[in-house]
């Protein structure tokens, strides 16, 4: 499963290509979405009437999560469908950053580590857009082999990125 997620995550970022999408964080991952999506059903990781489901900005509540944040999509088997406890089912969380900075990508990768640890996300994404640096170099949560990041940017239409691990990366 995981690297199917790692190769439609690559799909999508190779198929943002429209300029409009790179001076937005929202609307950079309202497409990625449509991408993502699209990739998880052609690698049947996905069904329209399965229980697995890929979200935008689901709010995770204190009470059922220990935590307050909404992560912007987040692919997962919702704990009311399973009937299963929250940090069962969870497959990949991706949070993105336009022209994001080192504060930035920390506070993230904060994020990002409570959802890989405590809520057991099986993978985790950074993607900074239209920005030079991951900044994964920076993390220092304790889930490094479960984290990526890319910085992603357009020159001409033509998307530039690399998706890395964070295991791969001295900081």
């Amino acid at each position: 499963m995981n690297d199917d997620i790692i190769a439609t995550t690559k799909l999508a970022l190779g198929a943002v290509n429209n300029p409009r999408f790179f001076t937005t964080e929202r609307g950079y991952a309202g497409i990625f979405y449509y991408f993502l999506v699209s990739g998880l059903l052609n690698r049947n990781r996905l069904s329209l009437d399965g229980d697995a489901i890929v979200e935008m900005e689901y709010q995770k509540d204190q009470e059922r999560h220990r935590v307050r944040q909404r992560p912007d999509v987040i692919f997962h088997i919702p704990a009311e469908l399973s009937q299963r406890p929250v940090a069962e089912n969870n497959f990949a969380v991706w949070a993105f950053k336009l022209w994001g900075g080192s504060r930035d990508a920390e506070d993230d990768f904060e994020k990002l580590d409570f959802m890989l640890g405590d809520l057991n996300y099986q993978l985790g994404f950074f993607i900074n857009i239209s920005a030079g640096e991951d900044y994964l170099a920076n993390y220092r949560g304790r889930h490094r082999e479960k984290l990526y990041g890319a910085a992603v940017n357009l020159e001409g239409r033509q998307p530039k990125w690399v998706l890395r691990n964070c295991r791969d990366v001295q900081g």
